[in-house]
């Protein structure tokens, strides 16, 4: 491979510096002059080393400084290092169980790992097992040539290279100013079926709806972060506290024995074009098309399907007429999926499969689907014991559980939910912004985005009765829960909400009459990132429909709109 010429390493220089010009204010925007700068948290604080997490979290620059630390690095001495660097491909860490998969998605054991770096003088990867020994990649890693597949022994017993298939692992790229990078194994393989889902899942953002759960009782939910001082002011925050009901069959009511609903019938080339209703939220679609917003139908299938058939079919096809309308991007099914109303993880995976493959017969071709999660110990970053408390607590919604929900090609856009379970990290003298970081490098880099779409669902920002939030306050907040996910990797960020009766208090991120405050003219210097979304029931605007969505877009690219 050749070096790179003066004028090549030249433009790789600007497009760093271009990179980081974009980048900086935005870390720099994190810095919360009221708490401790989060973007300087060591990593092994914050996840145990020697995992995905803290490689990935390791490689990223932590702030400015250290960003431009880098570039001074590579433009040394006239660009000595840049002149003499040679781009290498990233590792690849395979696993060879059963299903093939990698160990950041299945939780392969060590023994079965495998990890695969690029041999220059090979012109192949080159695998080891977990003693350093020589070994054979899996046999779909052989089918491109890319791998040397003769196990030590010579290449040439390597598979030959076809056009039918190609190596299945997605690597991640080598990190400018890491020399050791190379060494360091981070990415996960993906399965073919999932790789082929992949090309149509990168053209529409998605969001995310209201709590799907509010607290029991009169206690109104309270702010948990570190940013707003204290009784400045309520946000819809619900927190995992004793009094929030769990994800297991004693929270909810036992739901009757699943009828296990059929999909609907698969359209076929002569099935009439769905006519897509006009009620409010008919209309309230049409008006943020013509807004230029991207539109959600969203609504909760679950106690259709545990209903039985025929309640699940009429919901689905409800669901589906939404959806036809030109400009609607899709539909999400589920709200925070696994936290209520199921009794096993066998029951939800079910209601997953069943849900997609329905809708997917039902919906006009090229429509979306999504759904909310929540996974609680990913807050808990490298604290043992609280990983251990929050998944005996949540079951259904272990890390392991969600991936197996959300990861297997029948949804195309996961919302992460973040903020709830704030009391929880408490107990573990883990804050809020340091959890939220945990959560977000944790998706990244266990390669989340590599297989679906992932959104964050926040619902800290929302106040009941007027804001109280001065300006900094307001921006402050922001920085936290839509600038650090950004940061993170997340491709967009949805807000609970626009206005919502809970808790018999009124929620809004506006104030009444859809009056402009001080949170809202934080959103608005965001409204260039083109990556918020919000809620909206058109059955209770502020003022009107029209009137309503208009003030959104002022903020918004998307809306999520509960359909009855």
């Amino acid at each position: 491979m050749p070096r790179l010429r003066k004028r090549e390493w030249i433009i790789a220089l600007i497009a760093v510096l271009f990179t980081l010009t974009i980048g900086i204010p935005t870390g720099m925007a994190l810095a919360d002059p009221g708490a401790t700068d989060v973007s300087n948290s060591e990593c092994d604080d914050i996840l145990g080393t020697g995992t995905p997490e803290f490689m990935y979290c390791s490689w990223m620059a932590k702030t400015p400084k250290d960003a431009l630390d880098v570039v001074r690095f590579w433009a040394r001495n006239d660009g000595e290092k840049l002149k003499e660097a040679v781009p290498y491909p990233g590792p690849v860490l395979f696993c060879t169980d059963a299903g093939n998969k990698g160990p950041g998605m299945q939780d392969c054991a060590d023994k079965d790992q495998v990890l695969c770096k690029y041999d220059q003088s090979a012109g192949k990867y080159v695998c080891k097992d977990t003693s350093g020994n020589i070994t054979k990649p899996p046999e779909k890693a052989c089918l491109g040539g890319e791998f040397d597949c003769s196990g030590g022994g010579s290449s040439a017993s390597a598979a030959p290279t076809t056009n039918s298939g190609r190596a299945t692992a997605s690597a991640v790229p080598s990190t400018v100013g890491d020399p050791q990078a190379e060494d360091q194994p981070v990415s996960q393989n993906q399965d073919q079926n999932t790789t082929q889902n992949q090309t149509n899942r990168r053209n529409q953002p998605n969001s995310s709806g209201q709590p799907s759960t509010a607290p029991q009782g009169s206690q109104a939910p309270m702010v948990e972060t570190s940013t707003a001082p204290e009784g400045t002011q309520e946000v819809a925050t619900p927190s995992a506290s004793a009094g929030d009901p769990a994800p297991t069959a004693s929270a909810e009511p036992e739901p009757s024995a699943p009828a296990d609903p059929e999909p609907s019938a698969t359209p076929t080339a002569s099935k009439k074009p769905i006519a897509a209703p006009n009620d409010a939220t008919g209309k309230a679609a049409a008006t943020a098309v013509k807004l230029g917003m991207r539109v959600w139908i969203e609504s909760e299938l679950a106690p259709a399907w545990t209903a039985g058939k025929d309640q699940f079919d009429a919901a689905v096809a409800s669901m589906a007429a939404q959806a036809s309308r030109p400009g609607v991007v899709g539909v999400k099914f589920a709200q925070d999926l696994g936290y209520w109303g199921f009794k096993s993880a066998t029951d939800v995976r079910k209601f997953v499969k069943d849900s997609s493959a329905a809708l997917r017969a039902a919906m006009p071709a090229g429509k979306q689907l999504a759904v909310d999660v929540v996974v609680p110990e990913m807050g808990c970053g490298v604290s043992e014991p609280c990983q251990a408390a929050l998944r005996g607590k949540y079951p259904l919604i272990t890390r392991s559980n969600v991936e197996k929900y959300v990861l297997t090609g029948d949804v195309d856009h996961v919302n992460v939910s973040s903020g709830l379970f704030a009391s929880e990290y408490a107990k573990y003298k883990i804050t809020a912004d340091k959890a939220l970081r945990n959560q977000w490098i944790a998706i990244r880099a266990r390669g989340w985005d590599t297989r679906v779409h992932i959104g964050a669902r926040e619902v800290g920002l929302a106040h009941s009765g007027a804001n109280k939030l001065t300006a900094a306050q307001a921006e402050a907040a922001a920085k936290l829960r839509v600038d650090l996910p950004l940061q993170a990797g997340v491709q967009t960020v949805m807000l609970w909400t626009h206005r919502q009766e809970w808790d018999g208090s009124t929620w809004r991120l506006l104030d009444q009459g859809l009056a402009t405050n001080t949170m809202w003219k934080a959103l608005q210097a965001r409204k260039g990132l083109g990556r918020l979304s919000v809620t909206f029931d058109a059955s209770d605007p502020e003022k009107g429909i029209t009137q309503d969505l208009s003030k959104l877009a002022e903020v918004f690219d998307e809306v999520y709109i509960h359909s009855q």
